[in-house]
């Protein structure tokens, strides 16, 4: 019995290290990708105010000529960019409670987790490009003014 004990318990020891490796190689990837999503939230947060601005120094431009319209349109472009944040972090933040342990334990759950990461990520890059394409947009428009 003693013979068997040894060589069963090295395979169960084995295999249990190589499980935590490979759950533990999973939750880097989780990790890496939340990482790569924060960033970029972090890479246009603080434009928010930028917006702000333009959407204030467009108000007095606006009238019903076709310059005009033009700044109404690109004042429009600066509050719906403002408001795609502000609802992209509060659906992140009901998705992604602060301090949730987000562990590959409960498997199914965690393939869930990381498809919603996954469609975050795809959220925010569109969030950074129109942020970034509507402040573009109205500079280029008060420059010529």
């Amino acid at each position: 019995m003693k013979k068997l004990f040894i060589p069963i318990f090295t395979i169960i020891t084995s295999i249990m290290i190589f499980s935590c490796n490979q759950l533990s190689k999973e939750e880097q990837e989780f990790d890496a990708l939340m990482q790569k999503v924060i960033d970029v939230h972090d890479e246009v947060m603080p434009k928010m105010s930028t917006m702000s601005s333009l959407i204030k120094d467009l108000e007095p431009k606006i009238d019903t000529t076709t310059t005009g319209k033009s700044y109404a349109n690109a004042q429009k472009d600066l509050k719906d960019s403002y408001d795609f944040m502000m609802d992209w972090m509060s659906d992140f933040s009901t998705k992604f409670p602060h301090g949730e342990e987000n562990t590959a334990k409960d498997m199914e759950k965690f393939i869930a987790k990381m498809k919603m990461l996954q469609e975050e990520e795809v959220e925010v890059n569109k969030l950074r490009d129109q942020i970034n394409s509507s402040i573009n947009n109205a500079k280029k428009l008060l420059e010529k003014s």
